[in-house]
């Protein structure tokens, strides 16, 4: 008789080939692990140097921030600020000229590293400022100087005010209003000076206001911050409350 031949082949999942494409995946795992992680890394990295970048860009700006006011015309000074992010669009100034003081509240558009720059060039052109030259002709020269840089659609919005012995002289472009105070008669004023922003139409003319400023008057500038603060409700502060 023949010899019965019996041949036994083994399953499927135990064949060479399936072991060969166990250790591709493996080896497709192992390499998709290793890209994730390396890609993980590199963004982490790429955070953190952002994010170091953006606390030294913080500290330049509140280093652009005065600190004492100036003692002079009898006035009390007080200012504050509280950026919303690590970089922000505030910005806050005074500088004496010639027996006058000038005082400067702004708010570049945006955050960031580009609304930080916006705050250094309008400080460095505020303090550049010619002696006799009011408010409104100040903003004039700023607006050029803006435009001239173009910083694209970024704009600054700022109110100054220039004060003397007995009167203040005031122009805002495009910033909230300026609270008026006259103790003689009891009442407070919205002052709003319907120019555009800094840095919008080239040549643009800004328009100012004058104001008696005596013993007991008070001027409040802000910028839109403040109206906009939100409370433990989200519900916001709003301008008739800053009013009142």
């Amino acid at each position: 008789s023949k010899p019965l031949h019996i041949k036994v082949y083994p399953p499927v999942w135990k064949t060479w080939w399936a072991y060969s494409s166990y250790a591709g995946v493996l080896l497709l795992a192992v390499f998709g692990s290793v890209r994730r992680y390396d890609s993980v890394q590199v963004k982490k990295i790429e955070q953190d140097r952002r994010e170091t970048e953006l606390e030294e860009a913080r500290e330049f700006q509140m280093k652009m921030l005065p600190k004492d006011p100036p003692k002079m015309l009898g006035l009390e000074i007080a200012a504050g600020i509280k950026t919303a992010t690590e970089v922000g669009g505030d910005y806050y100034d005074w500088f004496p000229q010639n027996n006058s003081l000038y005082v400067a509240v702004g708010d570049a558009t945006g955050h960031g590293m580009t609304a930080g720059m916006m705050v250094s060039i309008t400080k460095a052109g505020l303090m550049g400022t010619p002696p006799h030259i009011p408010p409104n002709e100040v903003t004039y020269g700023l607006n050029r100087t803006i435009k001239s840089i173009d910083l694209g659609k970024n704009k600054m919005a700022i109110s100054i005010a220039r004060f003397w012995e007995d009167r203040v002289e005031f122009t805002s472009a495009a910033m909230p209003p300026t609270y008026y105070y006259n103790a003689k008669n009891n009442n407070v004023e919205e002052i709003l000076v319907p120019n555009l922003p800094l840095g919008g139409i080239e040549g643009e003319k800004f328009d100012g206001v004058k104001k008696d400023f005596k013993k007991g008057d008070v001027i409040v500038m802000i910028s839109d911050g403040l109206p906009e603060l939100p409370n433990k409700e989200d519900v916001l502060l709003d301008y008739p409350k800053v009013f009142e």
